[in-house]
């Protein structure tokens, strides 16, 4: 597998497009943390999913736009899995009716 024994930081992967990219990445055998802005039913979904797919995945609550935050996500997924191969920073919201 392409991606066997790295491990992956996506963020806003509890939906959309950073949800695909941690499926994908365990797909090809990456551990995935990923973040979201609450433990919902969304992210112990996500959570669940990669899990099954047999690589080691979890999900923090971490709104990424504080840096204190975000600094303490990353020491959390340092703690966790030992390494940060891959940042997918994805985490975004849009107001188009501006």
């Amino acid at each position: 597998m392409l991606l066997e024994n790295k491990t992956a930081i996506v963020t806003g992967a509890t939906r959309g497009i950073g949800r695909a990219i941690a499926i994908r990445f365990a797909k090809e055998g990456c551990n995935v943390a990923f973040c979201g802005r609450s433990r919902g039913e969304k992210m112990i979904a996500v959570e669940r999913e990669l899990l099954a797919m047999g690589v080691k995945a979890k999900g923090y609550v971490c709104d990424v736009a504080d840096m204190d935050q975000a600094q303490a996500f990353v020491k959390e997924v340092l703690a966790d899995f030992g390494q940060v191969d891959i940042l997918v920073n994805n985490a975004g919201i849009t107001d188009d009716s501006a």
